[in-house]
């Protein structure tokens, strides 16, 4: 019984498969990574947005509420409304280019960051000038054209 064996010289050895690559990567992982990109960017925007509306709607409130608590002080309503327009500066602007400026070149400053010229009349005057005055010698009676002149400058910097 020897003589009759089974014939294996036709088989062919195991071949075991390749070693996946690390390179290119499989389509799934790219479109994981661009979900996250994706993701990541939407909050991104959608925060910022959310705040920055937010900022704008908290500002302009906060003109509305000085005009009716200090209502006939023309004064007392100016200088708030300078000082929340150098908050909004110093939040948005650098520190260095904002916090030394006053009369003059903070009216040019405040000139410059808007697209309109809303603080070349009367509200660029009071702007300029309310630091300097005292509050029983202040000469406007209007004071109108600083407050459009405030909303358009926070609009256009919040």
């Amino acid at each position: 019984m020897q003589g009759r064996g089974i014939d294996l010289s036709g088989l062919r050895d195991i071949h075991l498969p390749e070693i996946p690559s690390v390179w290119p990567l499989p389509i799934a992982f790219w479109i994981m990574l661009f979900s996250v990109f994706l993701t990541v960017f939407v909050f991104r925007w959608g925060w910022t947005y959310f705040h920055r509306i937010t900022a704008k709607k908290y500002a302009n409130r906060e003109v509305e509420s000085l005009t009716k608590r200090f209502n006939g002080n023309n004064y007392k309503i100016s200088s708030e409304i300078c000082l929340l327009l150098r908050r909004i500066a110093l939040m948005k602007f650098k520190r260095e280019d904002v916090s030394l400026l006053s009369g003059k070149a903070w009216r040019q400053f405040l000139e410059k960051t808007t697209k309109k010229p809303v603080f070349s009349g009367q509200a660029g005057d009071i702007v300029e000038n309310i630091m300097f005055i005292p509050a029983d010698q202040f000469p406007y009676t209007d004071i109108s054209a600083l407050v459009a002149a405030a909303k358009e400058w926070i609009s256009e910097n919040t």
